[in-house]
Protein backbone atom coordinates (compact mmCIF):
# COMPACT_ATOMS: atom_id res chain seq x y z
CA UNK A 1 0.00 0.00 0.00
CA UNK A 2 2.69 2.27 0.81
CA UNK A 3 4.67 1.86 -2.38
CA UNK A 4 1.17 2.61 -4.39
CA UNK A 5 1.31 6.02 -2.22
CA UNK A 6 4.86 6.65 -3.49
CA UNK A 7 4.31 5.53 -6.76
CA UNK A 8 1.24 7.87 -7.23
CA UNK A 9 3.27 10.93 -5.78
CA UNK A 10 6.12 10.04 -8.27
CA UNK A 11 3.86 9.80 -11.14
CA UNK A 12 2.18 13.02 -9.91
CA UNK A 13 5.69 14.87 -10.12
CA UNK A 14 6.11 13.42 -13.22
CA UNK A 15 3.03 15.36 -14.77
CA UNK A 16 4.09 18.27 -12.74
CA UNK A 17 7.34 18.19 -14.65
CA UNK A 18 6.22 17.55 -18.00
CA UNK A 19 3.11 20.35 -17.63
CA UNK A 20 5.72 22.61 -17.24
CA UNK A 21 8.07 21.71 -19.42
CA UNK A 22 11.24 20.84 -16.76
CA UNK A 23 11.86 17.06 -18.23
CA UNK A 24 15.11 17.27 -19.96
CA UNK A 25 16.37 14.85 -22.68
CA UNK A 26 20.02 13.36 -22.79
CA UNK A 27 21.59 16.12 -24.59
CA UNK A 28 19.98 19.10 -22.48
CA UNK A 29 21.28 17.38 -19.24
CA UNK A 30 24.73 16.68 -20.96
CA UNK A 31 24.91 20.16 -22.81
CA UNK A 32 24.57 21.45 -18.88
CA UNK A 33 27.02 19.48 -17.73
CA UNK A 34 29.06 20.65 -20.45
CA UNK A 35 28.09 24.39 -19.78
CA UNK A 36 29.13 24.13 -15.95
CA UNK A 37 32.38 22.32 -16.40
CA UNK A 38 33.82 24.56 -19.50
CA UNK A 39 32.86 27.71 -17.68
CA UNK A 40 34.43 26.49 -14.36
CA UNK A 41 37.64 28.70 -14.37
CA UNK A 42 39.19 25.85 -11.49
CA UNK A 43 38.90 23.52 -14.49
CA UNK A 44 40.38 25.30 -17.13
CA UNK A 45 44.06 25.71 -17.86
CA UNK A 46 44.66 23.73 -14.95
CA UNK A 47 48.21 21.21 -14.77
CA UNK A 48 46.93 17.45 -13.66
CA UNK A 49 49.47 15.10 -12.27
CA UNK A 50 49.10 11.20 -12.67
CA UNK A 51 50.14 7.98 -14.20
CA UNK A 52 49.90 6.81 -17.88
CA UNK A 53 47.94 3.90 -18.26
CA UNK A 54 46.58 4.10 -21.42
CA UNK A 55 48.55 6.03 -24.57
CA UNK A 56 47.52 5.51 -27.98
CA UNK A 57 48.25 7.53 -31.01
CA UNK A 58 46.21 7.84 -34.03
CA UNK A 59 47.61 8.28 -37.49
CA UNK A 60 50.41 11.17 -35.63
CA UNK A 61 47.19 13.53 -35.70
CA UNK A 62 45.82 12.81 -31.87
CA UNK A 63 46.44 10.84 -28.96
CA UNK A 64 43.72 9.70 -26.46
CA UNK A 65 45.38 9.14 -23.21
CA UNK A 66 44.49 7.73 -19.33
CA UNK A 67 45.93 9.04 -16.27
CA UNK A 68 45.40 7.48 -12.73
CA UNK A 69 46.51 7.86 -8.96
CA UNK A 70 45.77 5.19 -6.47
CA UNK A 71 42.57 5.66 -6.01
CA UNK A 72 40.77 7.09 -9.69
CA UNK A 73 41.16 7.91 -13.27
CA UNK A 74 41.05 10.29 -15.92
CA UNK A 75 40.68 10.20 -19.72
CA UNK A 76 42.44 13.32 -21.72
CA UNK A 77 43.21 13.86 -25.18
CA UNK A 78 46.03 15.73 -26.90
CA UNK A 79 44.95 17.14 -30.47
CA UNK A 80 47.56 17.19 -33.21
CA UNK A 81 49.13 20.57 -33.13
CA UNK A 82 49.71 20.02 -29.12
CA UNK A 83 50.85 16.73 -30.61
CA UNK A 84 53.11 17.87 -32.73
CA UNK A 85 55.06 19.94 -30.33
CA UNK A 86 55.37 16.66 -27.95
CA UNK A 87 59.09 15.70 -28.04
CA UNK A 88 59.01 12.57 -25.79
CA UNK A 89 55.90 10.15 -25.90
CA UNK A 90 55.14 9.12 -22.31
CA UNK A 91 55.25 5.14 -22.14
CA UNK A 92 52.56 3.38 -19.71
CA UNK A 93 53.44 3.28 -16.22
CA UNK A 94 55.27 6.64 -16.36
CA UNK A 95 54.29 9.65 -14.29
CA UNK A 96 53.67 12.42 -16.10
CA UNK A 97 52.32 16.48 -16.00
CA UNK A 98 49.42 17.69 -18.06
CA UNK A 99 48.44 21.39 -18.47
CA UNK A 100 45.09 21.57 -20.16
CA UNK A 101 41.35 22.41 -19.61
CA UNK A 102 38.31 19.77 -19.06
CA UNK A 103 36.09 19.26 -21.88
CA UNK A 104 32.63 17.36 -22.10
CA UNK A 105 32.24 14.65 -25.28
CA UNK A 106 28.42 15.36 -24.64
CA UNK A 107 27.80 12.38 -27.55
CA UNK A 108 29.06 9.97 -25.05
CA UNK A 109 28.40 11.69 -21.79
CA UNK A 110 31.84 11.59 -20.76
CA UNK A 111 34.32 14.32 -19.99
CA UNK A 112 38.13 14.43 -20.20
CA UNK A 113 41.02 16.58 -19.94
CA UNK A 114 42.46 18.50 -23.34
CA UNK A 115 46.00 18.43 -22.70
CA UNK A 116 48.21 21.65 -24.90
CA UNK A 117 51.40 20.15 -22.82
CA UNK A 118 52.73 17.12 -21.59
CA UNK A 119 55.83 16.21 -19.02
CA UNK A 120 56.78 13.31 -18.49
CA UNK A 121 57.98 13.26 -14.72
CA UNK A 122 59.55 9.79 -14.23
CA UNK A 123 59.90 6.09 -15.84
CA UNK A 124 58.76 4.72 -12.85
CA UNK A 125 55.13 4.40 -12.58
CA UNK A 126 52.86 2.52 -9.45
CA UNK A 127 52.01 -0.32 -11.22
CA UNK A 128 55.08 0.40 -13.77
CA UNK A 129 57.09 -0.32 -11.25
CA UNK A 130 54.58 -3.33 -9.83
CA UNK A 131 54.81 -4.92 -13.29
CA UNK A 132 58.42 -5.05 -13.81
CA UNK A 133 59.38 -6.43 -10.17
CA UNK A 134 57.08 -9.32 -10.84
CA UNK A 135 58.28 -9.83 -14.01
CA UNK A 136 61.89 -10.27 -13.16
CA UNK A 137 60.92 -12.67 -10.27
CA UNK A 138 58.88 -14.80 -12.32
CA UNK A 139 61.48 -14.61 -15.20
CA UNK A 140 64.15 -15.65 -12.49
CA UNK A 141 62.40 -18.53 -11.64
CA UNK A 142 62.25 -19.56 -15.26
CA UNK A 143 58.19 -19.10 -15.41
CA UNK A 144 59.14 -17.18 -19.09
CA UNK A 145 61.52 -20.27 -20.15
CA UNK A 146 61.45 -21.13 -23.92
CA UNK A 147 61.82 -24.61 -23.08
CA UNK A 148 58.69 -24.38 -21.03
CA UNK A 149 56.37 -23.83 -24.13
CA UNK A 150 54.86 -26.38 -25.74
CA UNK A 151 53.42 -26.93 -29.62
CA UNK A 152 49.84 -26.41 -29.91
CA UNK A 153 47.53 -29.04 -31.49
CA UNK A 154 47.25 -28.75 -35.52
CA UNK A 155 44.12 -29.97 -35.00
CA UNK A 156 42.51 -29.81 -31.35
CA UNK A 157 39.15 -31.67 -30.78
CA UNK A 158 38.07 -29.53 -27.81
CA UNK A 159 38.86 -25.96 -27.14
CA UNK A 160 38.39 -24.43 -23.83
CA UNK A 161 37.71 -20.65 -23.71
CA UNK A 162 38.82 -18.34 -20.25
CA UNK A 163 36.94 -15.06 -20.55
CA UNK A 164 34.30 -13.37 -19.46
CA UNK A 165 30.23 -13.88 -20.66
CA UNK A 166 30.07 -10.08 -21.04
CA UNK A 167 31.70 -8.03 -23.81
CA UNK A 168 32.19 -9.43 -27.63
CA UNK A 169 35.43 -11.10 -26.88
CA UNK A 170 33.48 -14.42 -26.25
CA UNK A 171 31.30 -13.64 -29.54
CA UNK A 172 34.23 -13.36 -31.79
CA UNK A 173 36.23 -16.12 -30.48
CA UNK A 174 33.01 -18.32 -30.90
CA UNK A 175 32.36 -16.61 -34.59
CA UNK A 176 35.62 -17.02 -35.65
CA UNK A 177 35.34 -20.38 -34.63
CA UNK A 178 32.48 -21.49 -36.05
CA UNK A 179 33.76 -20.05 -39.21
CA UNK A 180 36.27 -21.80 -39.77
CA UNK A 181 35.71 -25.11 -37.85
CA UNK A 182 32.05 -25.59 -36.56
CA UNK A 183 32.99 -29.24 -35.71
CA UNK A 184 35.18 -28.42 -32.71
CA UNK A 185 33.05 -27.94 -29.51
CA UNK A 186 33.89 -25.36 -27.24
CA UNK A 187 34.18 -25.63 -23.59
CA UNK A 188 33.68 -21.96 -21.76
CA UNK A 189 35.16 -21.39 -18.52
CA UNK A 190 33.19 -17.56 -17.34
CA UNK A 191 35.86 -15.24 -15.24
CA UNK A 192 36.20 -12.15 -13.83
CA UNK A 193 38.52 -10.66 -16.04
CA UNK A 194 38.56 -6.79 -14.53
CA UNK A 195 38.55 -5.52 -10.85
CA UNK A 196 39.55 -6.68 -7.39
CA UNK A 197 37.81 -9.78 -7.41
CA UNK A 198 39.42 -11.07 -11.14
CA UNK A 199 42.71 -12.58 -10.13
CA UNK A 200 40.86 -14.97 -8.10
CA UNK A 201 38.48 -15.73 -10.68
CA UNK A 202 41.17 -16.33 -13.31
CA UNK A 203 43.17 -18.55 -10.94
CA UNK A 204 39.58 -20.79 -10.38
CA UNK A 205 38.80 -20.66 -13.81
CA UNK A 206 42.31 -22.09 -14.87
CA UNK A 207 42.03 -24.68 -11.89
CA UNK A 208 38.70 -25.57 -12.84
CA UNK A 209 39.96 -26.38 -17.04
CA UNK A 210 42.72 -28.80 -15.77
CA UNK A 211 41.05 -30.78 -13.33
CA UNK A 212 40.15 -34.07 -13.49
CA UNK A 213 36.06 -33.36 -12.83
CA UNK A 214 35.99 -31.31 -16.17
CA UNK A 215 38.35 -34.23 -18.20
CA UNK A 216 35.60 -36.77 -16.65
CA UNK A 217 32.27 -34.57 -17.97
CA UNK A 218 33.31 -32.94 -21.38
CA UNK A 219 36.74 -34.59 -22.27
CA UNK A 220 40.22 -34.00 -22.60
CA UNK A 221 40.69 -29.82 -23.66
CA UNK A 222 43.31 -29.59 -25.86
CA UNK A 223 44.35 -25.90 -25.54
CA UNK A 224 42.91 -22.80 -23.67
CA UNK A 225 42.49 -19.85 -24.66
CA UNK A 226 42.58 -17.38 -21.71
CA UNK A 227 40.75 -14.14 -23.35
CA UNK A 228 40.25 -10.37 -23.00
CA UNK A 229 39.18 -7.48 -25.00
CA UNK A 230 42.16 -3.92 -24.69
CA UNK A 231 41.79 -1.25 -22.03
CA UNK A 232 43.98 0.82 -19.99
CA UNK A 233 46.93 -1.07 -17.53
CA UNK A 234 44.30 -0.82 -14.68
CA UNK A 235 42.06 -3.14 -16.80
CA UNK A 236 44.52 -5.60 -17.59
CA UNK A 237 46.18 -5.66 -14.28
CA UNK A 238 44.49 -8.78 -13.91
CA UNK A 239 46.59 -10.37 -16.04
CA UNK A 240 49.69 -9.33 -14.46
CA UNK A 241 48.71 -11.04 -11.14
CA UNK A 242 51.59 -13.39 -10.00
CA UNK A 243 48.93 -15.94 -9.05
CA UNK A 244 47.22 -15.98 -12.13
CA UNK A 245 50.90 -16.15 -14.41
CA UNK A 246 51.65 -18.99 -12.21
CA UNK A 247 48.32 -20.27 -12.77
CA UNK A 248 49.05 -20.53 -16.37
CA UNK A 249 52.30 -21.39 -15.98
CA UNK A 250 51.58 -24.74 -14.18
CA UNK A 251 48.62 -25.25 -16.59
CA UNK A 252 48.74 -28.98 -18.26
CA UNK A 253 46.78 -27.46 -20.59
CA UNK A 254 48.56 -25.78 -23.26
CA UNK A 255 47.99 -22.09 -23.19
CA UNK A 256 47.59 -18.97 -25.49
CA UNK A 257 47.18 -15.85 -23.89
CA UNK A 258 45.11 -13.23 -25.98
CA UNK A 259 44.72 -9.93 -23.62
CA UNK A 260 44.04 -6.71 -24.97
CA UNK A 261 45.42 -5.41 -28.84
CA UNK A 262 48.59 -5.49 -30.50
CA UNK A 263 50.40 -3.01 -27.80
CA UNK A 264 49.16 -4.01 -24.85
CA UNK A 265 51.81 -6.85 -22.92
CA UNK A 266 50.87 -8.70 -19.78
CA UNK A 267 52.73 -10.81 -18.08
CA UNK A 268 50.30 -13.91 -18.65
CA UNK A 269 51.87 -13.28 -22.78
CA UNK A 270 55.45 -14.84 -20.89
CA UNK A 271 53.94 -17.19 -19.38
CA UNK A 272 51.90 -18.72 -21.99
CA UNK A 273 52.89 -21.52 -24.29
CA UNK A 274 51.80 -18.95 -27.16
CA UNK A 275 50.57 -15.49 -27.15
CA UNK A 276 48.13 -14.30 -29.96
CA UNK A 277 47.41 -10.44 -30.43
CA UNK A 278 44.12 -10.31 -29.88
CA UNK A 279 40.83 -12.40 -29.03
CA UNK A 280 40.15 -12.94 -32.30
CA UNK A 281 43.94 -14.05 -33.42
CA UNK A 282 43.81 -16.33 -30.61
CA UNK A 283 41.02 -18.03 -32.40
CA UNK A 284 42.29 -17.85 -36.00
CA UNK A 285 45.36 -19.73 -34.59
CA UNK A 286 43.65 -22.35 -32.61
CA UNK A 287 41.08 -23.20 -35.12
CA UNK A 288 41.99 -24.79 -38.08
CA UNK A 289 40.17 -23.31 -41.48
CA UNK A 290 38.12 -26.46 -43.26
CA UNK A 291 38.43 -24.48 -46.15
CA UNK A 292 42.52 -24.49 -45.57
CA UNK A 293 41.95 -28.58 -44.48
CA UNK A 294 39.97 -28.87 -48.27
CA UNK A 295 42.61 -27.13 -50.53
CA UNK A 296 45.19 -29.43 -48.13
CA UNK A 297 43.06 -32.19 -48.70
CA UNK A 298 42.66 -31.57 -52.24
CA UNK A 299 46.46 -30.89 -52.38
CA UNK A 300 47.17 -34.08 -51.40
CA UNK A 301 44.72 -35.55 -53.67
CA UNK A 302 46.60 -34.01 -56.11
CA UNK A 303 49.71 -35.18 -54.96
CA UNK A 304 48.58 -38.59 -54.80
CA UNK A 305 47.45 -38.86 -58.15
CA UNK A 306 50.60 -37.44 -59.46
CA UNK A 307 52.42 -40.01 -57.29
CA UNK A 308 50.01 -42.58 -58.45
CA UNK A 309 50.60 -41.47 -61.81
CA UNK A 310 54.52 -41.36 -61.04
CA UNK A 311 53.79 -45.10 -59.73
CA UNK A 312 52.30 -46.07 -63.47
CA UNK A 313 55.46 -44.37 -65.20
CA UNK A 314 58.20 -45.99 -62.41
CA UNK A 315 56.56 -49.37 -62.91
CA UNK A 316 56.57 -49.28 -67.13
CA UNK A 317 60.19 -47.01 -66.66
CA UNK A 318 61.60 -50.06 -64.59
CA UNK A 319 60.06 -52.88 -67.16
CA UNK A 320 61.56 -50.68 -69.82
CA UNK A 321 64.57 -50.53 -67.97
CA UNK A 322 64.64 -54.56 -67.09
CA UNK A 323 64.42 -55.06 -71.34
CA UNK A 324 67.33 -52.65 -71.98
CA UNK A 325 69.42 -54.35 -68.97
CA UNK A 326 68.58 -58.31 -70.80
CA UNK A 327 69.19 -56.99 -74.32
CA UNK A 328 72.24 -55.12 -73.12
CA UNK A 329 73.31 -58.41 -71.06
CA UNK A 330 72.50 -60.11 -73.80
CA UNK A 331 75.04 -57.79 -76.49
CA UNK A 332 77.40 -58.10 -73.74
CA UNK A 333 77.58 -61.62 -73.88
CA UNK A 334 77.43 -61.74 -77.85
CA UNK A 335 79.89 -59.22 -78.12
CA UNK A 336 82.18 -61.46 -75.32
CA UNK A 337 81.86 -64.45 -77.08
CA UNK A 338 82.83 -62.59 -80.48
CA UNK A 339 86.08 -61.04 -78.75
CA UNK A 340 86.78 -64.59 -77.48
CA UNK A 341 86.65 -65.99 -80.90
CA UNK A 342 88.68 -62.95 -82.16
CA UNK A 343 91.63 -63.27 -79.24
CA UNK A 344 91.60 -66.95 -79.93
CA UNK A 345 91.78 -66.34 -83.73
CA UNK A 346 94.58 -64.10 -83.06
CA UNK A 347 96.34 -66.23 -80.55
CA UNK A 348 96.21 -68.74 -83.06
CA UNK A 349 98.01 -66.28 -85.61
CA UNK A 350 100.37 -64.55 -82.84
CA UNK A 351 104.30 -65.22 -83.27
CA UNK A 352 104.07 -66.66 -79.67
CA UNK A 353 101.68 -69.58 -80.87
CA UNK A 354 103.05 -70.01 -84.30
CA UNK A 355 106.76 -70.70 -82.44
CA UNK A 356 104.42 -72.86 -79.93
CA UNK A 357 103.09 -74.52 -82.68
CA UNK A 358 106.80 -74.43 -84.46
CA UNK A 359 108.32 -76.00 -81.10
CA UNK A 360 105.63 -78.42 -80.75
CA UNK A 361 106.27 -79.67 -84.47
CA UNK A 362 110.16 -79.43 -83.81
CA UNK A 363 109.17 -82.05 -80.84
CA UNK A 364 107.24 -84.46 -82.25
CA UNK A 365 109.76 -84.76 -85.03
CA UNK A 366 112.59 -85.14 -82.87
CA UNK A 367 110.89 -88.28 -81.02
CA UNK A 368 110.09 -89.56 -84.33
CA UNK A 369 113.54 -89.11 -85.79
CA UNK A 370 114.82 -90.64 -82.07
CA UNK A 371 112.64 -93.63 -82.63
CA UNK A 372 113.30 -94.21 -85.96
CA UNK A 373 116.68 -93.94 -85.29
CA UNK A 374 116.39 -95.92 -82.47
CA UNK A 375 114.28 -98.20 -84.79
CA UNK A 376 117.30 -98.33 -87.19
CA UNK A 377 120.24 -98.64 -84.61
CA UNK A 378 117.90 -102.13 -83.51
CA UNK A 379 117.75 -103.43 -86.62
CA UNK A 380 121.39 -102.65 -87.43
CA UNK A 381 122.39 -104.06 -84.17
CA UNK A 382 120.13 -106.72 -84.70
CA UNK A 383 122.25 -107.25 -88.49
CA UNK A 384 125.59 -106.78 -86.85
CA UNK A 385 124.91 -109.32 -84.74
CA UNK A 386 124.21 -111.86 -86.88
CA UNK A 387 127.20 -110.92 -89.46
CA UNK A 388 129.38 -111.02 -85.99
CA UNK A 389 127.71 -114.74 -85.26
CA UNK A 390 128.56 -115.29 -89.19
CA UNK A 391 131.74 -113.79 -88.50
CA UNK A 392 132.70 -115.86 -85.67
CA UNK A 393 131.68 -118.52 -87.42
CA UNK A 394 134.11 -118.21 -90.19
CA UNK A 395 137.09 -116.46 -87.98
CA UNK A 396 140.46 -117.97 -87.80
CA UNK A 397 140.69 -117.05 -83.92
CA UNK A 398 137.55 -119.31 -83.64
CA UNK A 399 139.94 -122.26 -85.58
CA UNK A 400 142.84 -121.37 -83.16
CA UNK A 401 140.11 -121.99 -79.92
CA UNK A 402 139.83 -125.56 -81.40
CA UNK A 403 143.77 -126.39 -81.39
CA UNK A 404 144.67 -124.75 -84.54
CA UNK A 405 147.65 -122.08 -85.02
CA UNK A 406 148.05 -119.20 -87.12
CA UNK A 407 151.48 -117.95 -88.41
CA UNK A 408 152.41 -114.34 -90.17
CA UNK A 409 154.68 -112.68 -90.85
CA UNK A 410 156.10 -110.70 -88.07
CA UNK A 411 156.91 -107.73 -89.73
CA UNK A 412 153.72 -107.59 -92.09
CA UNK A 413 151.51 -109.62 -89.96
CA UNK A 414 150.45 -110.81 -93.24
CA UNK A 415 149.25 -114.83 -93.07
CA UNK A 416 151.61 -117.48 -93.90
CA UNK A 417 149.30 -120.12 -95.53
CA UNK A 418 152.06 -121.94 -98.04
CA UNK A 419 155.36 -123.51 -97.58
CA UNK A 420 156.45 -121.72 -100.47
CA UNK A 421 155.99 -118.89 -98.17
CA UNK A 422 158.61 -119.93 -95.74
CA UNK A 423 162.49 -119.99 -96.11
CA UNK A 424 165.44 -121.45 -93.35
CA UNK A 425 166.33 -119.39 -90.29
CA UNK A 426 163.13 -116.73 -91.25
CA UNK A 427 161.33 -115.43 -88.30
CA UNK A 428 157.82 -116.02 -88.21
CA UNK A 429 155.06 -115.24 -85.82
CA UNK A 430 152.75 -118.34 -84.22
CA UNK A 431 149.81 -116.73 -83.25
CA UNK A 432 147.90 -119.34 -80.80
CA UNK A 433 144.14 -118.92 -79.34
CA UNK A 434 145.86 -116.93 -76.11
CA UNK A 435 149.20 -115.53 -77.15
CA UNK A 436 151.49 -115.61 -79.47
CA UNK A 437 155.24 -117.03 -80.59
CA UNK A 438 158.36 -116.06 -82.11
CA UNK A 439 159.61 -118.69 -84.28
CA UNK A 440 162.94 -119.42 -86.56
CA UNK A 441 161.89 -121.54 -89.65
CA UNK A 442 164.58 -124.31 -89.38
CA UNK A 443 163.87 -126.48 -92.27
CA UNK A 444 161.01 -126.01 -94.96
CA UNK A 445 159.24 -129.24 -96.24
CA UNK A 446 156.89 -129.41 -99.18
CA UNK A 447 153.94 -131.85 -98.83
CA UNK A 448 155.37 -134.45 -101.26
CA UNK A 449 158.35 -134.40 -99.26
CA UNK A 450 156.33 -134.77 -96.30
CA UNK A 451 154.92 -137.54 -97.21
CA UNK A 452 158.05 -139.39 -98.04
Amino acid sequence: MAFEVEFDLVYDTLQGALEAGQVLTVSEVNARVEQRLESDPALQYIWVRGEVSSWSVYENRHAFFTLRDEACQLSGVMWGYALSQLRVHPQVGETVCVFGSIRVYAARGVYQIQAEFLIVENRAGILWQQYELTKCKLEAEGLFAAERKRPLPKYPRLVGVITSLEGAVLHDIVRIARERHAGIPIVVFPASVQGEGAPASLVAALTLANSDAVEQAVGVIDVLILARGGGSIEDLWAFNDEAVVRAVANSRIPVVSAVGHEPDTVLTDFAADARALTPSAAAQMVFPSRTELREQLRQLGERLERLTRFERVRDRLAAVQMRLEQACARALDQHHKTLLGYATRLAQCSPEAQLARAREQLARAERAIVQRVAERLAAHRQRLTALAATLDSVSPYAVLQRGYALLRDPYTHAVLTRAAQFSANQPIEIVLADGALRATITEVMHHDERTE
